[in-house]
Parts: C-alpha cells; sequence; structure tokens
C-alpha cells in the first residue's frame, strides 16, 4: 500500500493549477492578438509556411521599390524622347522648306540660326539627368555623356533592374546608339562640296578631310547633331543640294527617335503590369497568411470559457485538498 505524503499533494496541485493557468494565459494571448500561432510550437508546418510568406513579402517590397525606381527613369527618358522628336520633325520641315530655290541667302540666313538653336536643345537633352545620374551616359552615369561638339563620352552598356525573381528588364538607352547612325553611308561628290561656316559654329566632324567618291568614311558615325550642324552650314552657305541630300538622313534619325520611344513605351508597359502582378501575389499571400495565422474568434472564445471553468474547477478541488486533515479521516 503506498503512501501519499503532504508534499506530494502540495506538487500535484502546484502542477494542476499551473497547467491550467499556462492553457488559459495561452488563450488570452491569443484573445488578445486573434492569431492562432503565437510561437512556432504553435503550429511548426504552419509556422514555416508563414515564414515563406513574409520572406515573399520582403522581397515584393524592394521589387516595388525597383519598379518605381524604373518607372521613373522610363518616363523620363520617353518625356526627353519625345521633345527630340518634335525637334527632328521641326527640323525637317524647316528643311524641307528650304530645299527648293525660291528663298534667298537673308531667309535661309535667319533659318540657320533656328536650326543653331535646335542643336543647342538637343545637346542639352542628350545630357538630360535624373537627380545627378546622366540619362544616356550608359553604366558611367555621373560622367557627362555628350561634350558641346558631340563627342560621346559615356558607355554602350545597359543598367538593368531586377523586377521579380531573376527577371531584368534595361531601364536606360546609351547615347551612342540613340544619337548616332549605324549605317555608314557612301561619300558622295555632291556631299563634299561643304563652304566654311563662322567660326563660333563647331564642325570638327565635317571637316574630317578630303575623301574619294564613293568612299565609305569607317572613322566615326555621323550623329543627330553632325546633321544638324551640316543642316545649319548648308543655309549658311545657301546650298539648297546639301539640304535636300539631308532629308533622307533626318528621316533616318526620326525613325531611330520613334524605334527607341516605342521601346521605352513596352518597357514601361512591363514595369506596370509587374506592379500589377506583384499587389495581386501580395493579396494572395496576405489571404493564405490569414488562414495560417489568425484565430477563430467563436472556437477561441469558447476555449477560453472552458478552460476558465477548467481553472475555477482545479482551484474548488485544490482547496478541498488541502483543507482535509487526519481527523476526517478518522471519522
Amino acid at each position: 500500500m503506498s503512501r501519499v505524503s503532504e508534499n506530494s499533494s502540495i506538487h500535484s496541485i502546484n502542477y494542476a493549477v499551473g497547467k491550467s493557468k499556462s492553457k488559459l494565459e495561452d488563450l488570452q494571448l491569443k484573445g488578445s492578438t486573434l492569431k492562432r500561432v503565437a510561437k512556432p510550437s504553435d503550429d511548426p508546418l504552419g509556422n514555416i509556411e508563414l515564414m515563406a510568406i513574409r520572406s515573399q513579402n520582403v522581397d515584393a517590397e524592394q521589387y516595388t521599390r525597383n519598379l518605381n525606381f524604373a518607372q521613373t527613369h522610363l518616363s523620363y527618358t520617353e518625356n526627353v524622347l519625345e521633345e527630340m522628336t518634335d525637334i527632328l520633325v521641326k527640323a525637317k520641315e524647316l528643311a524641307i522648306g528650304q530645299a527648293s530655290s525660291i528663298y534667298s541667302p537673308e531667309i535661309r540666313l535667319g533659318v540657320s540660326k533656328e536650326i543653331h538653336q535646335m542643336r543647342q536643345q538637343v545637346v542639352s537633352l542628350a545630357n538630360k539627368r535624373i537627380g545627378n545620374r546622366y540619362l544616356f551616359a550608359g553604366q558611367k552615369i555621373l560622367t557627362r555623356p555628350f561634350s558641346e561638339d558631340g563627342k560621346y563620352q559615356g558607355d554602350k552598356n545597359k543598367i538593368n533592374i531586377e523586377i521579380n525573381k531573376d527577371v531584368f528588364i534595361p531601364i536606360n538607352i546609351n547615347g551612342s546608339d540613340l544619337f548616332f547612325s549605324k549605317a555608314k553611308q557612301p561619300i558622295q561628290k555632291e556631299q563634299l562640296n561643304l563652304a566654311p561656316i563662322p567660326v563660333d559654329i563647331n564642325m570638327d566632324n565635317m571637316n574630317r578631310g578630303p575623301a574619294s567618291v564613293g568612299e565609305v568614311d569607317e572613322s566615326v558615325s555621323v550623329s543627330i547633331f553632325d546633321q544638324l550642324r551640316g543642316l545649319e552650314n548648308a543655309l549658311l552657305t545657301d546650298n539648297p543640294q546639301i539640304i535636300q541630300n539631308l532629308l533622307e538622313k533626318l528621316d533616318t534619325s526620326i525613325e531611330r527617335v520613334v524605334t527607341f520611344r516605342t521601346e521605352i513605351g513596352a518597357l514601361s508597359n512591363t514595369v506596370s503590369n509587374s506592379e500589377t502582378n506583384i499587389e495581386k501575389t501580395k493579396l494572395l499571400n496576405e489571404a493564405h497568411k490569414s488562414k495560417l495565422e489568425d484565430a477563430d474568434v467563436s472556437e477561441l472564445m469558447s476555449d477560453l470559457q472552458k478552460e476558465q471553468a477548467v481553472l475555477k474547477a482545479t482551484y474548488k478541488a485544490s482547496s478541498n485538498l488541502m483543507n482535509t486533515s487526519l481527523m476526517d479521516f478518522l471519522r
């Protein structure tokens, strides 16, 4: 026959009361936060999924910041290309008007001043910045891409931004691809007849020395700056033939700028779609997280009331046990 000591009864009462109070405190904590999973031990498998969802949400926040940066960069670039298109179209309209022989040298002199201002505007647009970052310098974002005479000083590298896991898009256009013609045209005899222009007009790229008829100039591609400078020179020298020859080159430059505008527009659409997809993913993650983490309020309140009743019963039983003496057993 085993003997139950007073200390054994006290330990049993403490264990029962402590266990009941622990359950009640846990339920009260869940009731205050309305979270089913307050610590990993509450649901180990569910906690793994919750950690994965939180990690995805953190990544999504960074991707959203990347997308905002990309969208800003692309919007600035698109605005610059739009202004540049307008300038080149206007220059072509002036060139078409001045290609005929009906205008006097005085009128062409006045138009040449307007073309000179357009060339300065194009140089300014080519050196456009966002903060201290140049748009068209490739990855040399802190280097001024074009000098005053139109010499390119950047590189040909792309700036790629990660907009989703392992998904990168370029957000820049390097100035070499945008402002310089890739196709080198044979030099025709009539294109060599370039008279000098005033000293304040820089003609470095227009005077590279003699070339034979039909020879392809491999030294450097002709840039938009060269074309506008050549148009200005032709107006100053009253040479409608050269103006006529420049029309096709201006068309090529306009088409190139419009092509890049189309690419930028497509990238902007990609950024917008990615933002929408990330927001949808975040909503789905929040819904799944709620199913895993949030408590069922009705079930929680029921368990809380039940555990309170259990604790009261434990207290009452403990009280009766502790008030029992040896005389109660001898009666």
